[in-house]
């Protein structure tokens, strides 16, 4: 189950006694835990009736008492169990321990319908093991995935009408492009750009582009927009700005080598006659991505782009084999393309 379908059968009414929680996108979780205890929760009674530990400092027999506790003045309460959750892989070895999982494994045989219990955990339930089988039977599992293309739209989309405002269609595609953000971190950016301007009832590219957080694929972007104008001074500020922030150069050059893939690929397909949604639909590339590649693929030619690539790979090679400075070959790779191809 992922997480819209979760939040469907909640606002239905429809709340089992055991769930397990995992997946990336913890601002998503943090909302989905929020909300049941919105749904089963009496106000002003949520200290009362709700209990937080971490499964590394909490014993499977420890969890299983508190999750036969009693509601006060409510008519269920909530147990959340936090990651890790290291009694999901004892050892058979171990006795002390296989005998505190025991007392877990005999509540999760018949839960207490006056609870809710919630396991929290970075990844999906492992396939041996005895509490992880039981876990399987018993618990419905929701999974908190990154959000990506239309349903991350949505989201932004959603987000901006809950505060008041709107946001346009090319602010809306740049900022579901951005791959570097989770959901708090486009959250913090949302509320800079709602702060930003309050007056202007629709939030623009232009916004965006002001305010937002530079990710390294918008600054990859920026990067091949000065080298295909032949602006080497433009290019070289934009990437001695990511050295300065921290960005490696090996991490560079693997954004570097996917861009310049992706401008050839989508110089390809435009040279074929393929139109924006027939080269989605090849490439998988974002629509934002997409129409700023056949921009930027216009302002080089084949033997560029491939010629490009290969200087990467000499790069790459480089890097790996001897102890050279990967800021100066990046920098003299950008010093080639814009002041010293073609003489």
């Amino acid at each position: 189950m992922d997480y819209h379908t979760l939040l469907k059968q909640l606002h239905k009414g429809e709340i089992h006694e055991v769930y397990f929680f995992y997946g990336e996108e913890k601002l998503l979780q943090d909302k989905a835990l929020k909300t049941i205890e919105q749904q089963i929760l009496p106000e002003g009674l949520e200290d009362f009736n709700k209990d937080i530990v971490a499964g590394g400092e909490t014993t499977p027999k420890q969890i299983a008492e508190m999750a036969m506790n009693l509601p006060f003045m409510a008519e269920r309460r909530l147990l959340i169990v936090q990651s890790p959750l290291p009694f999901l892989s004892i050892p058979k070895s171990d006795k002390a321990e296989q005998a505190s999982v025991q007392y877990l494994l005999d509540y999760l045989e018949s839960p207490n319908p006056q609870c809710v219990l919630v396991f929290c955990a970075e990844g999906a339930l492992g396939k041996t093991g005895a509490l992880n089988k039981r876990l399987q039977d018993v618990a419905v599992q929701v999974e908190f995935a990154p959000l990506k293309g239309k349903v991350m739209e949505s989201w932004i989309a959603q987000y901006v009408e809950d505060a008041g405002r709107k946001i346009d269609r090319q602010a809306l595609e740049y900022l579901s492009s951005i791959n570097s953000f989770d959901l708090q971190i486009m959250e913090q950016e949302l509320q800079k750009l709602l702060l930003y301007r309050p007056e202007d009832a629709v939030i623009t590219l232009q916004h965006v582009e002001t305010i937002v957080t530079k990710t390294v694929e918008a600054n990859i972007f920026a990067l091949s927009d000065s080298i295909g104008n032949k602006k080497g001074s433009e290019a070289l500020q934009t990437l001695r700005d990511m050295f300065y922030v921290g960005e490696s150069p090996f991490k560079l050059l693997g954004f570097l080598n996917r861009h310049f893939r992706n401008l050839l690929l989508v110089k390809d397909y435009r040279g074929m006659g393929y139109n924006e949604a027939e080269i989605k639909e090849k490439t998988k590339l974002h629509p934002f991505v997409i129409k700023k590649s056949i921009r930027q693929a216009e302002q080089f030619s084949t033997v560029q782009l491939i010629g490009a690539l290969e200087q990467l790979l000499m790069i790459e090679t480089a890097l790996k084999s001897t102890s050279a400075n990967g800021e100066e070959l990046l920098e003299q790779f950008v010093i080639e393309l814009c002041y010293l191809e073609g003489k």
